[in-house]
């Protein structure tokens, strides 16, 4: 076997130039490849990423929906929340209101996005600088409600930590009429995990929230669970779909389901180009290997003359196929991280993607079937001439190459 190595190798170096072409060629092709593949399940990976990175093993949502995708709640989800955390094995349940308000600083008013959450250190956002909310059960602060802001809204508009700022459910405060504008004073900074890249989002304590909506207790948009046994999840889930027909419960594997069920058209645009990476490679392979092949007939016919067998020429042009894919692939995968970085820019900067998805997400099993797909291509773009190769006659194909 060694000695077919040797010769499909030198068989590629006989024309340097038209091989790294080629292998330039398959570089491109293999880029596309990888990227495709990147695409196909990057952003369901990257979002089961941040979901495993926030510790919640179930998500209870209202009945056909994902988090924060509309403005459905749960009706009775301080009812339901308290049923959950009687559950054995639940160690954390924290409801969660979202809404949008306005927040006006100074003579200036903008839209913010607003959760409501019971208590500081809940995981719906990572708290950056300053202090988190107040704990349960500790004593009521004098002055303004505490709050925590995301960096978008200190970075445009220059909210600081110890600044008060006026939160109402309306741009003016005349047309609240039900509920009056509540001032807050911010007292930290968090990374708001599903943020849009120019999203305001504000934290309040779930009873502020609620007096600024002019909303009663009860209601809540969101219900996360932490679980301290895994085993447990799959019974808690079970459970929590039979309390109430109108929710969902969702573990982290139901919603990537959910999620992924409603990108189908990525996986779809994906399996498309590559498909056509991959007969683009295959056509240039075989005509490189049949165009080399035809130079070399008196050689291969001498091989065949010297005792090798049709199966062994048959391998050793496959050899040849395979070895160009190879080559292509470290430059294949260079390439390919390069131009996905550019692409994933792109997609990120449209509206309504969350600041910490990624459409293209690098993992071994990305890289893995990159490989075996553009390697077996290869091998078949060498099938043709390999079965040209094998059935060459030796007595003919000599006296034509003498005539020659």
């Amino acid at each position: 076997m060694a000695a077919l190595w040797f010769l499909a190798v030198r068989g590629l170096r006989r024309a340097p130039v038209r091989t790294a072409l080629v292998v330039l060629g398959l570089c491109v092709t293999g880029a596309l490849l990888l990227d495709m593949t990147m695409l196909s399940g990057g952003l369901v990976t990257s979002l089961g990423q941040v979901l495993s990175r926030l510790g919640f093993a179930v998500r209870v949502v209202p009945r056909g929906t994902l988090p924060f995708s509309g403005d459905a709640e749960i009706p009775d989800g301080d009812r339901l929340a308290a049923a959950i955390a009687a559950r054995p094995g639940v160690t954390d349940v924290v409801p969660v209101v979202a809404t949008n308000v306005y927040v006006r600083r100074g003579d200036d008013a903008f839209a913010s996005f607003a959760l409501g959450v019971p208590h500081g250190g809940t995981g719906a956002y990572a708290l950056l600088a300053g202090r988190d909310l107040p704990r349960e059960g500790a004593a009521p602060e004098d002055g303004p409600v505490p709050a925590v802001v995301n960096p978008v809204m200190a970075r445009l508009d220059g909210a600081r930590i110890g600044d008060t700022l006026m939160v109402s459910a309306a741009a003016r405060s005349a047309l609240t009429g039900f509920a009056a504008p509540t001032r807050v004073r911010v007292v930290g900074i968090g990374d708001f995990y599903f943020d849009l890249a120019t999203q305001r989002s504000i934290a309040l304590p779930t009873a502020d929230l609620r007096r600024v909506e002019g909303r009663a207790p009860g209601p809540v948009s969101l219900i996360l669970v932490r679980v301290a046994d895994p085993a447990r999840i799959d019974a808690l889930v079970a459970w929590i779909d039979a309390q109430d027909p109108r929710v969902d419960a969702l573990s982290i594997q139901r919603f990537l389901g959910r999620a992924g069920a409603r990108l189908t058209y990525f996986n779809q645009f994906a399996l498309i180009l590559s498909s056509l990476s991959l007969l683009v490679s295959f056509l240039l392979i075989t005509a490189i290997v049949t165009l080399s092949l035809g130079e070399r007939v008196g050689e291969i016919a001498m091989l065949r003359a010297l005792g090798m067998t049709r199966r062994r020429i048959g391998i050793l042009v496959l050899l040849e196929g395979l070895l160009l894919a190879a080559a292509s692939l470290p430059g294949a995968i260079a390439l390919g991280l390069v131009i996905s970085g550019y692409l994933d820019a792109i997609l990120r900067a449209a509206p309504g993607v969350p600041e910490n998805l990624h459409f293209f997400t690098l993992t071994s099993g990305a890289v893995g079937r990159t490989a075996v797909l553009l390697l077996a291509t290869g091998a078949l773009g060498g099938v043709y001439p390999a079965a040209l190769a094998a059935r060459l006659g030796i007595s003919a194909t000599l006296h034509a190459e003498v005539l020659s």
